[in-house]
């Protein structure tokens, strides 16, 4: 399957995929007749890739997790402590933006007429 056909398949511009593969998230694919080639293997890399950016793992991180699945094949639950561990990120930050929105909401209804009375009014109704 050509770059452009893989591209097109995964909804990604092909200038994304040769990212990945100066990146060391995907092997450089075979070439016939000076175009890449890439197989079955290469595609399901690609969509596990898109998978963690959705899961919102960093490229670094995803690499990781890459490099952990090339390591040992045989091994069950390798991404497991690397999913925990975003997971609670992810928990923490939902937790700040929930606070976020708290304050933003009672901004909303603020009608003070000072900095002082602002402050005030907003820290008694989210603090």
């Amino acid at each position: 399957m050509k770059i452009g056909d893989v591209a097109k398949q995964l909804n990604i511009p092909p200038s994304t995929i040769r990212y990945y593969e100066k990146r060391g998230l995907l092997t450089p694919p075979a070439r016939v007749s000076g175009q890449r080639e890439f197989d079955k293997t290469a595609l399901l890399t690609l969509r596990f890739i898109q998978l963690c950016q959705t899961a919102g793992f960093s490229i670094g991180e995803i690499l990781n997790l890459l490099e952990q699945f090339m390591e040992d094949s045989s091994k069950h639950g390798r991404c497991q402590s690397a999913v925990v561990s975003k997971r609670k990120d992810i928990r923490k930050q939902i937790d700040e933006l929930e606070k976020m929105d708290a304050v933003l909401a009672e901004l909303t209804k603020c009608r003070c007429q000072s900095i002082e009375q602002c402050v005030t009014y907003a820290l008694k109704k989210v603090v």
